[in-house]
């Protein structure tokens, strides 16, 4: 679901881009070391500097940046700045939405528009091959564009969830450029599991529920329509490596704290009970991050405060257990 940026908040509920009205549009998370001696890539996030207040203006002239693990910033200038509609103009008059881009889960591959001619640039950062893919968003507008990468950067997947065309989604191999797979244009892609070898999607039924889907990178998918709560708003889902677990965050409601649950798509059935999450509070997504974590990432701050922080926990979903793992803090206004 696309809403209008009037916050970080509500930009990361709705998809994997956060918008900061005081001062940010950020998109991926990376977190630091994990267990087996794996360790996260360097950028930390992409962000775009926010001018418009509540509602989110890039600033003046400023490029995009790159925020690394090791607190610097790098311009990124490559990278488009405003969506484009159908045609090719800028997306909203009152209101700019940035471009589409993303960082891996493991910090160390970008996906972006590139500013000069609308094509899409995956690349392994710093100084990686570039592998520059087709102009996506021509005839459909960058603003009805979302990219998600695999956790390792390996594979893209493009949808087009809201485009005024239907549009089918496609996971493209980043080494060769070529498409490996199509889902039906009434699906709405979510990312990939763990591992990278399937993508989750979601399809709207006829009779008013959601159906969800695991599609592999070749063959049928598995499918099931849960219980609804497992796909409501205010959840977050996240496809394990064995491609068709579903990690399930439901969020606190009355007297129960927000949780975590599995549900098995294969069996059509709930797996096990679920374990409460004991964090502080603010919005949070879940997201794969280097070496099969699964991760909770957690943003809190106010336009007021001029700042947004992320903190990042590895997340056991056997237990509800947390650890911290990266936590870092994004202000208003252009980096210095």
């Amino acid at each position: 679901m696309r809403v209008k940026i009037t916050s970080i908040l509500g930009a990361l509920a709705a998809a994997a881009m956060v918008a900061g009205a005081a001062g940010t549009a950020v998109a991926g998370v990376a977190g630091t070391a994990v267990a087996g001696g794996a360790k996260s890539g360097p950028v930390r996030a992409a962000h775009l500097p926010n001018c418009g207040g509540d509602y989110f203006m890039p600033c003046k002239k400023a490029p995009w940046y790159l925020y690394l693990r090791d607190g610097r910033w790098v311009k990124f200038p490559d990278a488009a700045r405003y969506a484009t509609e159908a045609d090719g103009t800028r997306a909203d008059e009152v209101e700019d939405d940035p471009a589409p881009f993303e960082v891996s889960g493991d910090g160390g591959t970008i996906a972006y528009v590139r500013a000069r001619d609308g094509r899409v640039v995956v690349a392994r950062w710093p100084g990686g091959k570039a592998t520059v893919l087709p102009a996506y968003g021509k005839g459909v507008g960058t603003k009805y564009v979302d990219l998600f990468l695999s956790p390792d950067g390996r594979r893209l997947l493009v949808g087009f969830a809201e485009a005024a065309k239907p549009r089918a989604p496609m996971v493209v191999d980043v080494a060769t450029g070529e498409t490996v797979r199509t889902l039906p244009a009434t699906d709405v892609p979510k990312g990939f599991g763990g591992d990278g070898d399937e993508v989750l999607a979601t399809r709207a039924k006829d009779d008013n529920t959601i159906e969800v889907l695991a599609y592999p990178l070749d063959g049928e998918p598995v499918a099931d329509t849960p219980p609804q709560e497992v796909v409501s708003r205010n959840s977050e889902l996240a496809l394990a490596a064995d491609g068709h677990t579903l990690l399930v965050r439901l969020p606190a409601a009355g007297k129960q704290p927000e949780r975590v649950r599995t549900y098995d798509l294969q069996a059509r059935a709930w797996a096990g009970q679920a374990k409460p999450i004991k964090v502080t509070q603010g919005t949070s997504s879940l997201a794969w991050g280097p070496g099969g974590r699964l991760e909770l990432r957690r943003v809190d701050g106010s336009d007021e405060e001029s700042r947004w922080t992320t903190r990042v926990y590895a997340l056991d979903p056997a237990t509800g257990a947390t650890e911290q793992v990266d936590k870092y803090t994004i202000r208003a206004g252009v980096p210095k």
